[in-house]
């Protein structure tokens, strides 16, 4: 990248830092881009050239979170190496702690979808569909190996991810659990869903 695309790069990060702290805060539909730009102590001129118009910003928004949450983990989905229930435990661990990384975005994704285009949401269910599969695959060789004991390997994988997907809604770093203890607590009960008979 070139200077300039490196400083237009760095300038649209701003606006969607800015935006996704009004979003979490305050809701999509009472967030301005006054209040963007109020924030950023810019105009509303200056979003317009980085950004058609606010459900741009939120499209653009649900992209980096996308990558910013699922490219670990998929990285994890695809790595064939080990144990079913070790990949299992490290699938758990590494997408809970994304998700509590990142715990303002993850609750946009959330409560803000239904502000989405119809071409945005059908592409964003694909992406789930993918990774939800990727989850069930890895179920599938735990239970064909024999480790796993679950009559619905999809079922369990919706499961797995509903159960680190909603953490954001309760977890908070001053409660009782750290959040090494949440990652094997929910592991644990991730192999207990799956039925695991092997340690």
């Amino acid at each position: 990248m070139s200077v300039k695309e490196h400083i237009k790069e760095y300038k649209r990060e701003l606006i969607l830092d800015a935006a996704s702290k009004l979003f979490y805060e305050k809701g999509f539909q009472k967030t301005t881009i006054d209040d963007i730009g109020a924030a950023l102590g810019v105009t509303k001129p200056f979003i317009y050239t980085y950004f058609e118009n606010k459900y741009s910003i939120l499209e653009h928004l649900f992209d980096q979170a996308f990558h910013d949450l699922y490219a670990d983990v998929i990285k994890v989905l695809n790595n064939k190496e080990g144990k079913p229930q070790d990949r299992l435990q490290r699938f758990v661990t590494v997408y809970v702690e994304k998700n509590i990384e990142r715990q303002k975005i993850t609750a946009i994704m959330l409560e803000e979808e239904k502000n989405l285009n119809a071409k945005k949401v059908a592409d964003i269910r694909r992406k789930q569909r993918e990774f939800d599969a990727k989850l069930a695959r890895l179920i599938e060789e735990g239970v064909s190996t024999g480790v796993f004991h679950v009559s619905d390997p999809m079922i369990a994988s919706l499961a797995i991810s509903g159960m680190v997907r909603w953490t954001h809604r309760w977890y908070s770093p001053q409660g009782r659990l750290s959040v090494s203890e949440l990652t094997k607590n929910l592991s644990t009960l991730a192999l207990n869903l799956v039925g695991c008979t092997q340690n």
